[in-house]
């Protein structure tokens, strides 16, 4: 399985065609979301520590 969250690298002409070459299903979801990216969560709280 492959997370895809739409960042730019992941819609890059080479990123896809490597994806289409060895038969790989990409499940799209929202870039952001926590509740399907649990490290989503603590992004801010990180900031703030370091």
């Amino acid at each position: 399985v492959f997370q895809q969250d739409n960042a730019t690298i992941h819609n890059a002409r080479l990123t896809k065609n490597f994806f289409q070459e060895n038969n790989i299903t990409l499940l799209d979801h929202p870039a952001c979301s926590p509740d399907l990216n649990p490290i989503e969560n603590i992004w801010g709280w990180m900031a703030r520590e370091v």
